[in-house]
């Protein structure tokens, strides 16, 4: 069995989002119904039974660590373990630098394949499909990729990709021309800034890293990794999760105050997608919402049957 270990990054100070984030942590935002920005990637990881997971945090971490330790800890403690890192708020580290800040503890725990996961994004996803995917196509790496209109383009990491979604470039929030999917014109490639790496070679990418010097995983260590053929990508549309999602393959960067609304309004408009008897795949929010779902008829055994774990035993 595949040793997974789950590096959750949430030590972003978020400044397209103020006012919102003047005293708190992006991911530590209140979305709706209770959920905050980091129960969407918290929840897929937990329902897609990856239990182990480092959590790193950096700018004003304070209301995000109570709300990781009062919640998730203990969910993930029964079989698993989550383990808060804090890096200094002054530090310029990036988003490889704060992982190879912990490096030695990533290595403790004697990882096969290291999840890189972004704290700040609204989606569900079941990582178990994507690790699938990553084993098959034998890379040293496997980036999530999205397709987004091209008028949304210039946000993200853009991939050229062939006719077979073979990488043959990468632009990192392009400026000039954007390279369109082929076969679907007026959409671009976006990397959704998830990551599956083997973990030899996540050691020797962080191994290059000079020691105070900021340094991004899209921006300065996985250009190599694309041209040099070592890396693949798994298209979020052939994510399939149980039962009814009345927002199939939903997935928002809610980096700016526009984003954060619209996404919002997105989701209070499915109140379903996030929880409800019927949900299969619910976006945790509180201990206290947790409970209430123990009396929800058939529950359990719908979860048993998709292969997840009931929260609550």
């Amino acid at each position: 069995m595949t040793n997974v270990l789950s590096i959750v990054l949430a030590g972003g100070a978020g400044k397209r989002l103020q006012p919102l984030t003047l005293k708190q942590a992006k991911p530590a935002l209140t979305f709706v119904q209770r959920r905050r920005i980091i129960d969407f990637v918290l929840s897929n990881l937990w329902h897609s039974g990856f239990k182990q997971l480092l959590v790193l945090t950096q700018y004003k971490p304070d209301s995000l660590q109570r709300h990781i330790q009062q919640l998730w800890q203990p969910l993930f403690g029964r079989d698993g373990g989550l383990q808060l890192c804090q890096a200094a708020e002054q530090l310029q580290q990036g988003t490889a630098g704060a992982v190879a800040a912990e490096l030695a503890k990533v290595r403790d725990l004697r990882p096969d394949v290291i999840a890189v996961l972004s704290a700040d994004h609204v989606y569900k996803m079941d990582y178990r499909q994507m690790l699938a995917v990553h084993q098959q196509q034998k890379v040293a790496v496997t980036v999530a990729a999205i397709a987004v209109p091209l008028a949304q383009a210039r946000q993200f990491g853009i991939f050229a990709v062939d006719n077979n979604f073979n990488i043959t470039g990468f632009i990192e929030k392009p400026q000039g021309a954007v390279p369109q999917i082929p076969g679907r014109p007026g959409f671009a490639l976006a990397s959704m800034g998830n990551y599956l790496f083997n973990a030899s070679s996540l050691y020797q990418l962080l191994d290059t890293i000079d020691a105070g010097t900021p340094c991004d995983f899209g921006h300065d260590l996985l250009p190599a990794l694309f041209e040099a053929g070592r890396a693949g990508i798994y298209d979020f549309s052939t994510n399939h999760l149980p039962g009814e999602q009345s927002l199939p393959h939903y997935w928002r960067d809610v980096g700016t105050l526009a984003a954060y609304f619209h996404s919002r309004l997105d989701v209070l408009q499915h109140p379903d997608w996030l929880d409800g008897p019927e949900q299969c795949w619910p976006i945790l929010a509180t201990s206290g919402s947790i409970k209430q779902r123990r009396t929800a008829p058939g529950l359990i055994q719908r979860l048993s049957r998709n292969g997840l774990h009931p929260l609550y035993l």
